[in-house]
């Protein structure tokens, strides 16, 4: 076959475009697997976690080959003040046991990986390939254009029976479809990161762990100084990564500098003796985007399907993994499409229907109000954090006070930050915006 037609042609090597790649390949389809970047994962980043369910159920033997870093045994949650710590976490020693649970990963690493799956498939990998625009014809005389493949940097045609949009978050192509509105800055997170190298026995004694066991760092507060967003740590082999990032339009209108930000982190305290004495060997920053329930584009039209970031279907931590099941769903409905010869946006619309029973689009169903509350009150989590860090201070800090002497001082202390019935407005979509992330 030559390299100008194809039966599946997908946009984007990260992990929804390369498992869609492998499964269509799998099942007997040829396909084309463009990748803008040098290779797979050299343009991405995100803060490290991949859950055991997902990459389990599509690819079975990922044991034996998937470049895991640490099995992560323990999830704490920080909110930070200016020089002190709140903590909040979970340590299973189950969890280094089979089946496990939750991974440390290195994105470059990871994506390269599950490309060369799809490429051992059969998919054909096209690196440092830029797609222009989508190919179209008219699809009868009363019917709308029908996507038939891509037009590439250079001008090359490439043909296909199905495009899967799978491009990442900023979304070009799917835009120019029709697909999904316009960008704008409050649909969108920036997010930085700093992949640190350190002994792995240094890692180890820093924070408990032994041989292969990792755990993750949330970070609420402090790191963002007001804006919506997070900090947070995810513990490697020999390396850590360190993020932190907040809402495109916070950090616009706050002034804020996600590099500076990450720069007034590693000083906290807390943090500066938990890297002491790494090697900076990684720097990367990456756009993630966070519209919500409300803001999901149209996943298919007639020869064209969406997934991945380019979908928006990211519900809290769950983006990798949302990624590739939504990768999956669509190749599913590429094979199936072929099978019936029908690449109609009817025949399509199967895709829909596997997304809306989905974990993750239900999840971001259920928070869609406590997303709009932190869009009210973007200052939630600082205030949640402040207040916490305080009382706790005021709890633990010894003095000649009675005990109800001291809880009234508390509760004063609460009133001055702000009115009670808000605090535990905060506390409450807090909660709910959380057990997501």
């Amino acid at each position: 076959m030559g390299h100008d037609r194809y039966d599946v042609i997908i946009v984007g090597a990260g992990p929804a475009g390369s498992t869609a790649a492998k499964i269509c390949a799998d099942n007997n389809l040829s396909v084309a697997l463009i990748e803008k970047g040098k290779f797979p994962g050299s343009k991405n980043m995100f803060g490290g976690s991949i859950f055991r369910p997902s990459l389990e159920e599509i690819i079975p033997d990922y044991l034996e080959t998937a470049p895991l870093e640490r099995k992560v045994i323990r999830e704490v949650l920080y909110f930070m003040e200016t020089d002190s710590v709140v903590e909040m976490g979970f340590t299973s020693f189950k969890f280094a046991q089979p089946p496990y649970n939750t991974f440390t990963v290195i994105r470059s690493r990871f994506d390269r990986w599950l490309a060369g799956i799809a490429e051992k498939a059969g998919a054909h990998l096209m690196n440092s390939t830029l797609v222009e625009d989508l190919l179209y014809e008219q699809s009868g005389p009363l019917a709308g254009k029908k996507v038939v493949g891509v037009i590439l940097e250079d001008g090359q045609k490439i043909y296909s029976d199905i495009v899967i949009l799978a491009e990442g978050a900023m979304a070009d192509l799917t835009r120019k479809a029709g697909l999904r509105k316009k960008n704008s800055t409050d649909l969108f997170t920036l997010y930085v990161k700093e992949l640190i190298a350190l002994p792995e026995e240094v890692i180890n004694a820093r924070f408990n762990l032994e041989k292969d066991e990792g755990m993750n760092i949330g970070m609420v507060g402090y790191p963002t100084a007001g804006a919506i967003g997070k900090g947070g740590i995810w513990v490697n082999k020999d390396t850590i990564s360190i993020i932190v990032g907040a809402y495109l339009n916070q950090l616009i209108k706050n002034g804020l500098n996600p590099y500076q930000l990450l720069c007034r982190l590693k000083e906290h305290p807390s943090i500066k003796r938990l890297i002491e004495g790494g090697i900076t060997v990684q720097y990367m920053s990456k756009i993630i985007p966070k519209g919500g329930y409300d803001n999901i584009p149209e996943l298919f039209d007639d020869g064209v399907l969406v997934a991945g970031d380019a979908a928006m279907l990211v519900s809290g931590r769950h983006g990798t993994d949302a990624a590739m099941l939504s990768g999956k769903y669509a190749a599913e409905t590429a094979v199936q499409a072929k099978a019936r010869g029908d690449f109609s946006k009817k025949a399509l619309s199967a895709y829909e229907g596997k997304i809306n029973n989905s974990f993750f689009y239900q999840n971001l169903k259920i928070n869609r109000k406590a997303a709009d509350y932190y869009k009210k009150y973007p200052d939630t989590d600082y205030l949640i954090s402040k207040t916490l860090n305080e009382i706790t201070f005021e709890f633990f800090k010894e003095g000649s006070q009675t005990r109800d002497e001291k809880i009234e001082m508390i509760l004063e202390k609460l009133k001055q930050i702000q009115p009670p019935v808000k605090t535990i407005k905060d506390f409450y979509n807090a909660a709910l915006n959380w057990r997501f992330y």
